[in-house]
């Protein structure tokens, strides 16, 4: 059974979000001041050391439990002590972003502390410093590596980025006097560059000049986007997150000191040092134009204003001022919904307490790594029980999500990874709906309360079939109902006579919607399918033709009524198939048997042996097409009616004639062919006349059926005078280019005959003269 889906808007936001990773749930700022997210909502925190009018960072286990937080001159560690090693940073108070800390890659221990000094520093930009939380019985303290530097003289300004990889970090920062930008890859092995060696940096050069102007670098979560301010006005890049390049820079003219994206990256905004005034503009409006045209201004004060800075729980605080040698701002501001335009970004002004009397705020708050809080709020379309409901995440950006609808009855359809899905309640009532949003290493948790009320309830029994003729009715009478068929017929019953989809919406007197679909199909005939007509071969296997259909019954030509029949011979065969509606339909098949080539060949002669070892074959097949010959030793030959051969070898050779015929039917003969080996002759000689008369004048050795052959002659004293591996090569009675006397000499003749077998002979040749 399916149900239509009618959908009744009603929008939800998340009232609740928390990072499951947690590194920035503390926070320390300003004077002394302090937030605690762990809960999920602020709490103010009281321990804090730290006086920092600007510029801070903060950093939490994946727990939420403290590390350690700086100013960007001195480092605290979890205790709120001092790390021995932790003074002289080259941060500076009045610098906007003093420093950030990062988490090396594919380490657990070890932290990366970058500083930046500010405009009435001395000019020694950017530094990185290493905290080792092994040190100090595992509260940590700064390591040898400590204030190296990567450039001086830069502005206020840095962020750091998740590379593309989803494990190394990009760091950022901007000169002082330049119009450059310079990209710092921070890997597992330590801040390098884009091929890994050195710490030569991957620098764009981007529009105008700017002196050491004052005003923070942000960039989106997804790290696509980066926004840096500049006193009187803000600008707009584009940030490869594989490269580090950064690119399509967009001015816009606007008193900047404070800069965030909200969560979804859809908007960014902007806070005015003071006079205090918050902005949003909303990039995804179009063309430069049309983002700069799309700026609200939702928010002012006489108050001095300061840094933006996301939350854990997807929320946008922002810092105040009064008095920048001793904070008495005791409340901060808070952008409750800023996925949304206008507004209902739902800016709440100083209700955000940070501490007792002795704990005040400034310009600053922590400044994090852009991914550190993937927030991310639901949109939820609530429906009556038994329809579905739809929920679609704020974010477009994110690596995966991961729904649990909070009805633990719907079973494996309790969960979801779909961006967009929907789900069908177990029952009515209240469920809280959570969302899991993955960027990388980070996981946000969103949940949401929903409520589902009761639907009509209609039934338009199962999906079901008539024959042709019959008529089926349909009834969905509910008292105080009305009715909409997909015909747009409005009766509570209806008659139907054909195949389809009939569907219907009931709306009760609650104004609950249900709807009903039911499908109607016309019994066909069943289809048995026998297959083409086919031709075998002699000898092929037996062919079994099936005819299954569930729970039908089958008549074959021969009356057996099995849902299979056995065929051995040639011939017409049918069967008769009854389903269970009763329909009858039937199939044909034909089966032709073709006859083998009937491969055969003859062989002369047989046997015979190496001394001669040529064979002469004959195909004699009746019919073929095509044949290939395989002669036993390694030889294969293809189409060839005649053929001699010689073997190399004595032995039983096993000869084939594989032959195809017209109808693509093989058939193979195969018979044993016999080598017996051969046998050699030699003569030798006993005497021979080198005494230049042309007679006699060499002693000539004469064989057949040797392979290999040696001769060495000796003198009576058995010295060697003659050797030869060549029986063609003959002993003129010379040695050393003189004739030997005439005597007796003896020889030995070793030879290797065609059957592999090595003979000696000795003797005596006489030279005569």
């Amino acid at each position: 059974m399916r149900k239509l889906k009618y959908i009744i808007f009603i929008l939800i936001s998340s009232i609740f979000c928390v990072s499951a990773q947690n590194e920035g749930n503390i926070w320390y700022f300003g004077f002394n001041a302090g937030l605690d997210f762990n809960s999920g909502v602020p709490v103010p925190l009281n321990n804090g050391q730290i006086w920092a009018g600007e510029g801070c960072a903060s950093i939490s286990d994946n727990n939420g439990d403290l590390l350690f937080y700086t100013d960007g001159m001195t480092v605290y560690n979890k205790n709120h002590a001092i790390m021995p090693n932790g003074t002289g940073l080259l941060g500076h108070n009045s610098s906007t972003q003093s420093g950030i800390i990062v988490k090396k890659p594919q380490s657990n221990t070890i932290y990366y502390i970058f500083t930046i000094d500010g405009c009435t520093g001395n000019g020694v930009g950017l530094h990185y410093s290493e905290v080792d939380l092994t040190l100090q019985a595992g509260v940590g303290d700064v390591n040898a590596n400590k204030n190296i530097q990567l450039f001086p003289f830069g502005c206020e300004k840095i962020t750091a980025i998740l590379h593309q990889n989803g494990t190394d970090f990009w760091i950022v920062s901007r000169l002082e006097n330049s119009n450059a930008f310079r990209s710092y890859l921070l890997t597992s092995a330590g801040v390098i560059n884009n091929i890994g060696a050195g710490v030569s940096p991957i620098e764009t050069n981007i529009g105008p000049v700017y002196n050491n102007t004052y005003g923070y670098l942000k960039a989106s979560g997804d790290g696509t986007k980066i926004a840096a301010c500049y006193n009187s006005e803000f600008t707009l890049y584009d940030f490869d997150r594989a490269t580090g390049i950064i690119s399509n820079e967009m001015t816009f003219p606007e008193w900047a000191y404070g800069a965030e994206f909200s969560p979804s990256g859809r908007f960014l905004y902007i806070a005015a040092e003071g006079p205090f005034k918050v902005s949003q503009y909303n990039l995804l409006a179009g063309s430069y134009t049309a983002i700069l045209n799309s700026r609200i201004e939702i928010g002012n004060s006489t108050a001095g204003g300061g840094a933006l800075q996301l939350g854990p729980d997807g929320k946008i605080y922002i810092a105040h001022y009064a008095d920048l040698t001793f904070g008495n701002v005791y409340n901060i501001s808070v952008i409750n919904n800023p996925n949304d335009v206008g507004f209902a970004c739902n800016l709440d002004p100083f209700s955000v307490p940070i501490g007792n009397s002795g704990a005040g705020c400034c310009l600053g708050l922590p400044t994090f790594y852009s991914s550190i809080f993937v927030s991310n709020t639901v949109d939820v379309v609530s429906l009556c029980y038994g329809d579905s409901t739809q929920f679609t995440s704020s974010n477009t950006w994110l690596d995966s999500v991961l729904w649990n609808f909070g009805d633990s009855n719907s079973g494996n359809s309790n969960t979801s990874t779909n961006v967009n899905p929907y789900h069908i309640f177990s029952d009515t009532g209240s469920f809280d709906v959570t969302l899991y949003s993955y960027f990388n290493s980070v996981i946000d948790t969103s949940i949401t309360p929903i409520y589902i009320n009761h639907l009509p309830i209609i039934n338009l029994l199962s999906d079901t079939s008539i024959c042709n003729g019959d008529t089926l009715s349909l009834d969905v009478t509910l008292e105080g109902a009305s009715y909409l068929w997909h015909d747009n017929s409005a009766s509570p019953n209806y008659n139907l006579f054909s195949a389809g989809d009939y569907s219907v919406i009931v709306t009760d007197t609650n104004g609950c919607i249900n709807s009903d679909t039911i499908n109607v199909l016309i019994n066909l005939l069943p289809e048995p399918n026998l297959g083409d007509d086919i031709e075998i071969c002699e000898g092929d296997s037996v062919l079994i033709i099936d005819a299954y259909l569930e729970n039908a019954s089958y008549l074959w030509n021969d009356n057996s009524t099995t849902s299979s029949l056995t065929i051995e011979s040639a011939g017409v065969y049918s069967v008769i198939q009854t389903d269970s509606n009763g329909c009858i339909n039937s199939d044909t098949m034909n089966v032709i048997i073709n006859p083998l080539p009937n491969s055969d060949f003859t062989f002369d002669p047989q046997p015979t042996d190496l001394n001669n070892p040529n064979i002469l074959f004959t195909n004699i097949t009746s019919i073929n097409t095509s044949y290939q010959w395989n002669l036993g030793d390694g030889t294969i030959l293809e189409n060839l009616p005649n053929i001699n051969h010689t073997y190399q070898n004595s032995g039983e050779y096993d000869v084939s004639l594989i032959s195809l015929n017209e109808f693509g039917c093989i058939d193979t003969i195969k018979y044993q062919i016999i080598i017996d080996p051969g046998g050699f002759d030699l003569f030798i000689p006993k005497a021979f006349t080198p005494n230049n008369d042309d007679h006699n004048e060499l002693f000539v050795i004469k064989g057949r059926y040797i392979i290999d052959f040696n001769i060495n002659i000796f003198n009576r004293w058995g010295k060697e005078i003659f050797e030869s591996d060549n029986i063609e090569k003959y002993w003129d009675g010379r040695f050393e280019g003189k004739l030997v006397q005439q005597e007796k000499y003896t020889y030995l003749v070793t030879i290797l005959d065609i059957n592999g077998d090595i003979h000696e002979f000795t003797g005596i040749v006489n030279v005569i003269y």
